[in-house]
C-alpha cells in the first residue's frame, strides 16, 4: 500500500481544485450562521458583509439565559455522553463475542441484530413509547438514553464485530495458552487493537444522540428535560423577531458536534471505512 504522502502527490490537480471548491461551498452556510450570531437585525438584513461591523455578544447571553439554553445544553451533554458510554460498553463485548468466541447459533443471533438496523424508528415508535411509559421514564432523560441505546446497538455490534474479526486469532490463542481468561483477552489484547473502531462508534453515537429530534420530542415533554434540538424549535417560536439571538442559539447547538468531529475525523472515517469493508 502506497503511503498517504505519495498519494497526495499523485492526486489530479483538477480533482484537488474541485474538492476544494466543494468544501468551500459547504462551509459557507456554517460561516454565515456563525457570523450572523454576532449581528443585530439591522445588520443581518441591511449589510452584505459576512463579518459583522459590530460584534454583539449579547445574542449568546439572550440564547443562553432567556432561551434556557444552559438547561438544554446540560441535558444534551448528559444524554449524549451516557448514550455513548453505554453503547460502546454493550457493543464492544458483543462484537467480540460474535467474532472470536464459539457461541451456539451465533450466526442466527447476529443476523437478528442486523435486522434491527433495517427497522425504521417510525415502525416501532408506538410500542417503544408505551414501554418507556410503563417504566416511568417519560419526561426523564434516562428514558431517551435507553431508547437511543436500544436503537443504536445493532449498528454498534455490527461495526465492532467487523473489527474484531479482522484481528489475528493467534493473539487470543497465545493468551489462552498462557492462562488468560476470555475477559482478560478482551480487555488487555483485543480492546487496545480495536481502538479505531471504538472511537468511530463513540463519535457516531455521540453525534446521533446530540442531534436526536424525533425521540426527544416524543419522550421529553417538560421544559426542564428538553434537549437542544427541541429547545431550538421552542426558542424560534418565542423569538421570531430576534434573528441574532436565534443564530446564536444555532451556533451553540452546532459547535460541540463540529469540534468532536474535527478532532476525531480521521478515526471516525477510517473506523467506518474499515467496519464497512472487513468481515
Amino acid at each position: 500500500m502506497r503511503p498517504l504522502r505519495q498519494l497526495r502527490h499523485e492526486t489530479n490537480p483538477l480533482i484537488f481544485v474541485t474538492l476544494t471548491v466543494i468544501t468551500a461551498i459547504s462551509l459557507i452556510p456554517f460561516l454565515w450562521v456563525i457570523a450572523n450570531a454576532f449581528k443585530d437585525n439591522t445588520e443581518i438584513f441591511g449589510s452584505a458583509s459576512l463579518l459583522p461591523e459590530e460584534w454583539h455578544l449579547r445574542n449568546f447571553g439572550a440564547a443562553w439565559m432567556d432561551g434556557q439554553f444552559g438547561v438544554y445544553f446540560l441535558n444534551t451533554v448528559i444524554v449524549a455522553v451516557a448514550t455513548t458510554v453505554i453503547s460502546v460498553a454493550i457493543a464492544a463485548p458483543a462484537g467480540y463475542a460474535f467474532a472470536k468466541t464459539q457461541l451456539r447459533h451465533a450466526s442466527a443471533l447476529f443476523y437478528l441484530y442486523l435486522f434491527g438496523i433495517t427497522l425504521p424508528i417510525e415502525s416501532i415508535i408506538v410500542p417503544l413509547f408505551y414501554q418507556i411509559k410503563d417504566m416511568g421514564l417519560v419526561n426523564n432523560l434516562w428514558g431517551l438514553i435507553l431508547a437511543l441505546v436500544g436503537t443504536g446497538v445493532p449498528f454498534g455490534v455490527y461495526l465492532m464485530r467487523s473489527f474484531f474479526r479482522d484481528l489475528p486469532d493467534a493473539l487470543a490463542e497465545a493468551a489462552r495458552i498462557d492462562g488468560a481468561t476470555e475477559w482478560g483477552i478482551f480487555f488487555r489484547i483485543m480492546m487496545p487493537l480495536a481502538t479505531p473502531g471504538l472511537l468511530a462508534l463513540a463519535v457516531f453515537s455521540f453525534l446521533s444522540a446530540w442531534n436526536e429530534f424525533f425521540l426527544s420530542i416524543l419522550l421529553l415533554l417538560n421544559n426542564d428535560t428538553r434537549t437542544i434540538p427541541i429547545g431550538l424549535v421552542q426558542f424560534r417560536q418565542q423569538n421570531m423577531s430576534d434573528y441574532g439571538a436565534l443564530f446564536a442559539a444555532i451556533t451553540l447547538a452546532i459547535i460541540p458536534s463540529l469540534l468532536i468531529y474535527i478532532v476525531l475525523q480521521r478515526q471516525f472515517i477510517s473506523g467506518l471505512a474499515a467496519g464497512a469493508t472487513k468481515g
